[in-house]
């Protein structure tokens, strides 16, 4: 995945997350990783992200794996 689709994605991933009034931290804890840092440098498209991390972005945020990758 290129920079370009990283910052796709992390912005997929903010605007969902602000929908949901959820922190950074709130996201971080919720998907078990327990790091703000790491959330901000997915959302910020400075960090790959693996389909585990994908997949419990995604469920945290009650979406699809697919609505976070359609851009």
């Amino acid at each position: 995945m290129g920079i370009d689709e990283r910052k796709m994605l992390g912005r997929k991933i903010q605007e969902y997350r602000e929908g949901l009034d959820l922190t950074q931290e709130e996201l971080a804890v919720t998907i078990g990783n327990g790091s703000k840092q790491c959330i901000s440098s997915i959302e910020n498209g400075a960090k790959n992200v693996t389909i585990d991390v994908l997949c419990r972005i995604a469920s945290a945020l009650k979406v699809r794996v697919g609505d976070l990758i359609s851009f």
